[in-house]
């Protein structure tokens, strides 16, 4: 009787510990954005420091609306960024939930010394998202970069290029309006699925940001993440999962994968919370 007593209680612990974990998991920690940094390159006193703040993968949905997103901007301005971009997928899916005004508004909120920038995501084209993507983000103050470059100019007079690739799932991706000799003291190149950096490298940029991963969403040991479990090999998020990659022999070239604001597939997270990014630049 002893045994099957300790049996039973072994059982009824194991019952309650993945309760608790499940409703951790899609109850709790996807409404933890955590900000961290991440210095992307050696400080040195003579040198300024640019912090570009990155969101990505809202997923706005049902069980994550414009009202969770603006904690999310909320912290984002505290962090006081110089720029500000977003890496793609803005709804979950829209033709089951969107709120555009909403969005608009909450999107607007956020603040940037030298400007907003956006790049298109697989989701952002699905769903019947591709007719309003453009407008909300234009709406909100962001500029939307699809296959092409601009430039701004820092109070200290360093030139920083951004250039925005369309998305690689479900866009058309191209280098036609690319030059391999962009004239900025820093370079910087955006595109939703981090794989995809990879066709990109002889275009000698310095940094390279995506998101798409959401840092597997779940992260269990020995299981195999929900993006893995849940999409097949051409997921373009196999290489590059989270956080930064040095690249370059000399550190000079660096790919930085976010993990993502919301959830797909299932509503939940787990070892990988809400990430806002911020990323200091020393120029």
């Amino acid at each position: 009787m002893k045994f099957i007593s300790k049996i039973m209680t072994i059982f009824l612990v194991i019952i309650a510990i993945i309760i608790g974990a499940t409703f951790y998991a899609f109850k709790i920690e996807p409404y933890q954005v955590k900000v961290k940094e991440y210095q992307v390159n050696a400080t040195s006193t003579n040198m300024k420091e640019l912090k570009i703040a990155q969101i990505s993968d809202t997923h706005i949905k049902e069980d994550y609306t414009t009202e969770n997103l603006s904690k999310v901007i909320s912290k984002l301005n505290a962090s006081n960024p110089d720029i500000v971009v977003f890496t793609g997928d803005l709804y979950d899916n829209y033709a089951k939930y969107n709120d555009d005004a909403n969005l608009i508004n909450e999107l607007s909120k956020i603040k940037s010394k030298y400007g907003k920038f956006a790049v298109w995501g697989n989701h952002d084209y699905g769903g019947g998202a591709s007719n309003q993507y453009l407008t909300i983000m234009e709406n909100s103050g962001f500029q939307l970069l699809v296959n092409e470059s601009t430039q701004i100019t820092t109070d200290n007079g360093n030139i920083i290029s951004l250039t925005g690739i369309d998305d690689s799932m479900l866009g058309n991706p191209s280098t036609e309006n690319l030059s391999e000799n962009i004239n900025a003291d820093y370079k910087i190149l955006l595109s939703h699925e981090p794989d995809s950096l990879n066709n990109y490298i002889n275009y000698d940029y310095n940094l390279a940001m995506s998101g798409h991963s959401h840092g597997g969403q779940v992260n269990i040991p020995f299981f195999p993440s929900i993006n893995e479990a849940a999409t097949s090999t051409t997921n373009l998020a196999s290489n590059y999962k989270k956080g930064l990659y040095h690249i370059g022999e000399n550190e000079l070239q660096n790919i930085f994968v976010n993990s993502g604001i919301g959830t797909t597939h299932i509503s939940a997270r787990f070892g990988v919370k809400p990430e806002i990014s911020i990323l200091k630049i020393s120029l």
